[in-house]
């Protein structure tokens, strides 16, 4: 693991990022691949973005073998942490919408897919910090219970779908985000 601090925030490098990256990158066959890092390096950009406009640093990006994560400071009041959370989907969100209207449906439908990928209320998403966060404000006894019940379901069900995708096309690589989302989920 490479370790080093740029502007007070500390970089955390996984020789796996590189490895997963490269067997991703060498996989694709059509260059989608590269696009789909391109829009999540834009993704962890937008989180970057919004800590600045709350005129702050992350204390840490991490380049891990599951992407790339910036972590928040931990003295973020609840009104500036949600919409740093909420900012990486929504640039992608923003980036479907750009896409969209300058025709390019597949630019589009990628960020879309991001977007909403990271929007789901389930563990180790934008989404579920989110969700994790606000229940914490309302009612701290009962935030984890909440949390686990909203994210387990949301995952059974967008697994569900996954499945179903994947037997109807016969798209086996369905099976991939659904592996990724059940381990980003139990880390």
């Amino acid at each position: 693991m490479m370790e080093f601090t740029v502007l007070k925030t500390i970089l955390k490098i996984s020789p796996l990022f590189f490895a997963m990256l490269t067997l991703f990158l060498l996989v694709d066959k059509n260059g989608i691949a590269s696009v789909v890092v391109l829009f999540s390096v834009l993704h962890e950009t937008g989180h970057f973005l919004a800590l600045l406009c709350v005129k702050t640093r992350p204390k840490l990006i991490e380049f891990s073998p599951f992407g790339i994560h910036v972590s928040l400071p931990e003295n973020l009041s609840t009104a500036e942490k949600v919409p740093v959370l909420m900012a990486g989907f929504l640039v992608n969100f923003l980036l479907a919408a750009i896409f969209f209207i300058l025709r390019k449906p597949l630019f589009g439908y990628i960020n879309l897919i991001i977007g909403i990928f990271t929007a789901l209320p389930i563990s180790a998403t934008d989404g579920g910090a989110v969700l994790k966060t606000l229940l914490y404000e309302s009612d701290p006894q009962k935030e984890e219970k909440i949390f686990k019940i909203v994210s387990c379901s949301s995952l059974a069900m967008v697994s569900v779908v996954f499945i179903i995708s994947a037997v109807v096309t016969k798209n086996y690589f369905f099976f991939i985000p659904l592996i990724y989302m059940v381990i980003c989920a139990m880390k």
